[in-house]
């Protein structure tokens, strides 16, 4: 009998085997690239709010381009590890991105507080400009859109700089920034804080200064002892952080 058929089902056969194997290589590789972690932050609710739509409650986990959305006195804080922490405060709306070396988004209403560490930038935008720091120190910024058609922006720790249009300006540490897209902005009480801690033990607010954030607690109640201010369509002012 011819040997001839038993060599070529070997030959087929080894060819099979290591197509297979090929596969085999091939698959997972592509599923752990498909299914590679997100950056991910830890929700913390304080009263109602919405992400994406849905109910939030604390311990959720908060991936970029997140809606994050408060109501009446409510809060939220995003804890992002090693990247910082967002916080939003009462009727607010925010599309939270991040990702290694930059924390920001899109806020639409309300108010926001961005803390960041050496190394982190910050990048806030809103529809009257965009407040950002590069991260090359430590950072605490507040974003606020709640006087209409202004846009606030004051540092409690770190620099930031505000652009709206073709103008940039500086926020230093201890400064705040009014930005308007009109001639004259409007009439804009002065920042105030204190809303966002009101549900808040006076244990929890220690504890919130003991992991660092109370310096930006601490500087905007004291700023909002100060008297209003008329802003022109861009004002810098001081208050004590």
């Amino acid at each position: 009998m011819s040997r001839k058929p038993t060599i070529l089902q070997k030959t087929l056969s080894v060819g099979l085997m290591v197509t297979v194997g090929g596969f085999s290589t091939l698959v997972p590789t592509s599923v752990l690239a498909q299914t590679a972690p997100k950056a991910s932050g830890e929700l913390s609710v304080n009263g109602s709010a919405t992400i994406n739509g849905t109910a939030a409650i604390s311990g959720a986990t908060v991936f970029s381009e997140s809606v994050l959305k408060t109501t009446g006195k409510s809060g939220v804080t995003v804890n992002l590890g090693k990247l910082g922490r967002v916080e939003l405060g009462p009727d607010s709306e925010m599309t939270v991105r991040f990702a290694d070396g930059t924390v920001g988004g899109n806020l639409a209403l309300g108010r926001a507080v961005v803390s960041t560490p050496a190394g982190v930038g910050v990048s806030v935008a809103t529809k009257n400009g965009v407040a950002a720091a590069d991260g090359r120190l430590a950072s605490s910024m507040i974003v606020d859109v709640t006087c209409p058609g202004a846009t606030r922006v004051a540092a409690s720790k770190g620099e930031a700089k505000v652009t709206t249009g073709s103008k940039v300006e500086s926020v230093a540490a201890g400064s705040e920034v009014t930005v308007s897209q009109a001639a004259q902005a409007p009439r804009c009480a002065r920042l105030q804080m204190a809303t966002f801690y009101d549900k808040l033990s006076s244990g929890a607010i220690a504890a919130l200064i003991i992991a660092g954030v109370g310096g930006a607690v601490a500087g905007i109640v004291a700023a909002s002892q100060s008297d209003d201010v008329e802003p022109t369509a861009i004002v810098v002012s001081g208050f004590r952080p």
